[in-house]
């Protein structure tokens, strides 16, 4: 471990087991931790026999607890770690800014790799190819959810990109249905909507399903219920099979 170090460690998306020994070996050295929910923290903390101070760090404290930090960092030599509620810093979480302020300040940035919901789903899905875009949560909004993927469409089928997106679990049945609606806009260009739905990923009741929007949104039972879970979309579109000459269409 390196001292006067702004250390961001990837943490468990669910399955507390997934962290490396070395996350742990860092966070056990580090002065305090920074985190987004700090009692999720707490209890892979406690799993795993860590005492250390965890501060709260969200959009809202985000001015006063990076001067803090990187106070620390700078003046006192202190080594701080940052951990988001589930998988990797950045991703979808405060410390963007973080990372630009420390940047700012000239303070030394290393990383500590492991769990992503991103990379798990892509992983579990029959994508064209490695390829993907990520674009966080998924737009509220209809048309600009609508927007964000015919304005690269062109891009997205030729490379053979997948989209992924996060959505709540309050909001995936409105998403599945904006998507409901797309697929049936790109069928009359001969072209076919997949989604890869990943709920609960690495957790007890996870459950990873492969189909159009319509069929996932028909695979609703007692024991899959769309509403229950984080979920991370793979969204796959690609040219329609020619079933005469057994080639995608041109």
């Amino acid at each position: 471990m390196e001292t006067g170090t702004l250390y961001m460690i990837a943490t468990p998306i669910g399955n507390l087991g997934d962290i490396s020994q070395r996350a742990l070996d860092i966070i056990g050295t580090c002065d305090y931790l920074i985190s987004e929910t700090p009692a999720v923290t707490k209890k892979l903390l406690t799993r795993y026999g860590i005492k250390k101070a965890v501060n709260w760090y969200r959009e809202s404290n985000h001015k006063g607890m990076s001067a803090l930090v990187l106070d620390d960092i700078v003046i006192r030599n202190m080594t701080i770690g940052v951990v988001s509620e589930a998988g990797t810093p950045v991703v979808s979480d405060p410390g963007a800014k973080l990372l630009s302020d420390a940047y700012a300040r000239g303070v030394k940035v290393i990383p500590i790799p492991g769990s992503s919901a991103v990379t798990t789903a892509i992983s579990a899905f029959p994508v064209a190819s490695a390829k993907f875009l990520f674009w966080g949560f998924a737009p509220r909004k209809e048309g600009e959810f609508r927007r964000m993927i015919t304005d690269n469409l062109a891009f997205v089928v030729k490379e053979k990109v997948a989209i992924v997106y996060f959505e709540s679990p309050f909001r995936l049945k409105k998403t599945l249905g904006f998507l409901v609606k797309l697929g049936k806009e790109l069928e009359e260009k001969e072209l076919e909507l997949r989604v890869g739905l990943g709920k609960e990923m690495t957790k007890v009741f996870e459950a990873y399903v492969f189909d159009t929007p319509e069929g996932i949104l028909s695979k609703e039972t007692r024991d899959f219920k769309l509403d229950k879970g984080e979920a991370t979309l793979v969204i796959v579109i690609k040219k329609r099979h020619n079933e005469r000459n057994g080639r995608d269409n041109k």
